[in-house]
Parts: C-alpha cells; sequence; structure tokens
C-alpha cells in the first residue's frame, strides 16, 4: 500500500487520507482518518479521482467500522462511483457501520454507492464482472 499525497493549502505538510494498493484488477482504498469530515472533502476528491483515473475505474474503499462520513464526502463518493461507471469499473465500499449502511440505505443513496458486507464479496463481484467482460 501506499499513500497518495497532496500539498496542504493551510501548511508546507504533504497530507494524504487514502493509502491505495492495486490489487489486479482493481484498486483497493483505506480511508487513513477514522472518519472523514467537511475539511478533508477537497483532498478525498483530488486523491479520489486520481485513484479512480489510474484504476480505470475499479474501486474498492475500505472504512474503518467506526467511520463516520460527512454529507460532502459522501457526495464525492457518489461522483467517484459515477465517474467509476463511466469507465466501465465499480467503485464499491466495505467497512462502515450498521448505522452509516442504515443511513445510505434509508436515504436512496445506495442506487449511486455500492455498499459490501466485507472485501471478500467485493472482490468476487470484481471477480463476476472480469469473466463476464471477458466471455
Amino acid at each position: 500500500m501506499y499513500a497518495i499525497e497532496s500539498s496542504s493549502a493551510a501548511s508546507s505538510e504533504l497530507v494524504s487520507v487514502l493509502e491505495v494498493g492495486m490489487v489486479r484488477p482493481f484498486a483497493m482504498v483505506r480511508v487513513r482518518p477514522d472518519s472523514l469530515r467537511e475539511h478533508q472533502t477537497a483532498l478525498l476528491r483530488d486523491q479520489l479521482a486520481d485513484v479512480v483515473d489510474h484504476s480505470g475505474g475499479k474501486v474498492l474503499m475500505q472504512f474503518a467500522a467506526d467511520a463516520e462520513v460527512c454529507a460532502s464526502s459522501l457526495n464525492e463518493l457518489i461522483r467517484a462511483s459515477q465517474r467509476c461507471e463511466a469507465l466501465g469499473g465499480r467503485l464499491y465500499v466495505v467497512g462502515l457501520s450498521r448505522q452509516m449502511r442504515r443511513m445510505i440505505r434509508s436515504t436512496g443513496l445506495d442506487q449511486h454507492l455500492r455498499l459490501a458486507k466485507n472485501t471478500a464479496e467485493a472482490m468476487r463481484h470484481f471477480d463476476l464482472r472480469n469473466a463476464a467482460s471477458a466471455a
């Protein structure tokens, strides 16, 4: 895994919210902080856009079980998911708490974000999609 780093506007430090590893045929992305807050949204957008483009739109995002995701970060995840689908891929989200998954489903956001119960389930979806496209 490696971190995608960006220059912080507030300081000269390098900042990253994502750790990325390529597991063919997709990128496995781990969200580094426990939660995504409003002030991290622009950083998430830029870093996730790079991951989507480099992976051909095949992305698995892994959150900590107790992670909280703010509304603006959810919007960025939806945009990234739409970009993945435009590239012929998919973005799967795993590891969110039951409460976050319930909120995503009850608001209809699961129509735009693919939720998987765990990494293995998301990986099976990628394997099935690859097998179907190869046939």
